[in-house]
């Protein structure tokens, strides 16, 4: 061999051998053009390379460097930035990715089931002017398909890409989540990122993870069986009631991505095991907490929706056993519940007014995620009853300027109890400080309802704001009186 041809053969090895020990870098498909990134917090871009290859990230006048990991994926923090756009971000390695029209903005990941998953397209009537002008808003949603792995935790999604929302595109996108990013808009005037992950019939234990799953035996055993089962990539049982995939297809490829909170709305799945979800619920909270790295991260959530038709006798009811576990969730740290139940009289599992509960998630958010001040954003809650002879005095947190009955007239849907906890139709006033609540049939009570029913559609327990206008309501609640113990 001559001298010219070893020299061309080293090089060809050189090159091959180069090629093979550094492979290109990658992104996620959440990173791309279109995306927005969350303003004023520390920004977190990543994606995939070989072991030990360097990326570094340049964006707004800002260049951030990383290695990448052992196991292939790499990380680059990008200090926080204000609202505006559009931008472009330059990722170099090997190779040189460029990404295009990002915007900075709000960014919140919606999940849950079938009243979070509801497209514009269901209530295009409705919403018809808004619709129209949907190119004057900026905002964006990148849709998550539904999609199963129970196998573990994925790195990518199985697809989707940043739409924006115009006439045509916005019929897609998640009907509450583009009616609160309209909210947004009007309160804060920058772009909205809506990533939209719901399934609508799933129940909360599918929205667990690996680890959080072995908090219960029985779903842990349960996630085990199909882990191990020869259900192929992205499928899954036809019950639905299936632990953890949905987790692993649709959660832990985005818990990466830096977001102002969640927006959450689901329990239909789970109205027949209310005891169950009294502890899956804030565990599903903490546990996607602790996958984002954000101890206290927003997590907005809607009560359980009407369900049924009205009903006018106090009795048992599985759906108020549900919000009751709902409710119970607020003892965490940076949560806000949205009371829907009082919207929809015909009880047909969707409120007839969408735009109020996105108005209500809005004054939330503004209290648990904005921080603003001077602002009632939850509706009365229940802290304690007192019997006083034949009367319930029941107390509240949250009770803004006072406790009102909204558009006056009589206080309704109160039911109360003796010691044989046989509720009946309860009488109810409120001076402004307290509930007040009696009933000739009970002459001991000892246990209080308020809109204990499928369909509690008619209460009507509100706060002042600071205006003194009707606030928000109250959401549905069951107390009982303590029991002194024996000295």
């Amino acid at each position: 061999m001559t001298s010219k041809k070893r020299k061309g053969w080293g090089l060809f090895l050189l090159l091959f051998s180069g090629s093979a020990c550094f492979a290109q870098i990658r992104v996620p498909r959440m990173i791309s053009d279109g995306m927005v990134l969350q303003r004023e917090m520390p920004l977190r871009i990543w994606g995939f390379g070989t072991p030990g290859e360097k990326v570094t990230v340049k964006f707004d006048g800002e260049t951030a460097s990383s290695v990448t990991a052992d196991d292939g994926k790499w990380i680059v923090e990008l200090s926080p930035k204000k609202a505006g756009g559009p931008y472009s971000m330059d990722i170099d390695g090997i190779n040189h990715i460029w990404l295009k029209n990002i915007m900075v903005g709000e960014v919140w990941f919606c999940s849950g089931q079938y009243n979070m998953q509801l497209p514009m397209e269901h209530v295009r009537e409705q919403y018809a002017e808004l619709i129209a002008h949907a190119g004057d808003v900026p905002v964006r949603q990148f849709y998550i398909g539904e999609h199963y792995d129970y196998k573990g935790p994925r790195n990518n999604v199985a697809g989707g890409h940043w739409e924006t929302a115009d006439t045509n595109s916005v019929l897609t996108f998640s009907a509450l989540g583009y009616l609160f990013a309209r909210q947004i808009y009007d309160h804060y005037h920058c772009a909205v990122g809506l990533i939209n992950a719901c399934v609508g019939d799933a129940p909360a234990e599918a929205w667990l993870s690996p680890d959080a799953l072995r908090q219960f035996p029985e779903y842990a055993s349960a996630a085990t069986r199909y882990a191990d089962s020869v259900f192929p990539e992205g499928a899954g049982p036809a019950d639905r009631m299936a632990t953890g995939g949905l987790f692993n297809g649709m959660v832990a490829p985005a818990d990466l991505y830096t977001v102002r909170g969640i927006l959450w709305w689901q329990g239909e799945a789970n109205v027949s095991k209310a005891g169950d979800y009294s502890a899956i619920f804030p565990l599903v909270i903490q546990d996607w907490r602790r996958h984002w790295v954000e101890n206290e991260m927003p997590f907005l959530y809607v009560q359980l929706e009407a369900h049924g038709p009205v009903q006018e006798q106090p009795g048992e009811s599985t759906w108020a056993d549900l919000r009751e576990a709902q409710r119970m969730a607020l003892t965490l740290p940076g949560t806000g519940m949205t009371v829907s139940a009082d919207l929809d009289a015909d009880g047909k599992l969707q409120p007839k007014d969408y735009e109020e509960v996105a108005r209500r998630l809005m004054v939330s958010a503004e209290g648990v995620a904005y921080g603003k001040k001077d602002i009632i954003f939850s509706g009365p809650l229940y802290e304690s009853m007192k019997v006083h002879g034949d009367k319930v005095h029941i107390l509240f947190t949250d009770a803004g300027n006072g406790l009102v009955v909204k558009d006056g007239g009589e206080l309704k849907g109160f039911a109360i109890a003796g010691p044989d906890n046989k509720f009946v139709p309860a009488r109810a006033e409120t001076d402004g400080k307290k509930v007040i609540v009696w009933s000739d049939q009970v002459p001991h009570p000892v246990a209080v309802r308020y809109g204990w029913a499928n369909n509690p559609y008619g209460v009507n327990l509100y706060n002042r704001d600071l205006l003194f206008k009707d606030g928000l309501p109250a959401p549905p609640f069951a107390g009982r009186a303590k029991v002194k113990k024996s000295p």
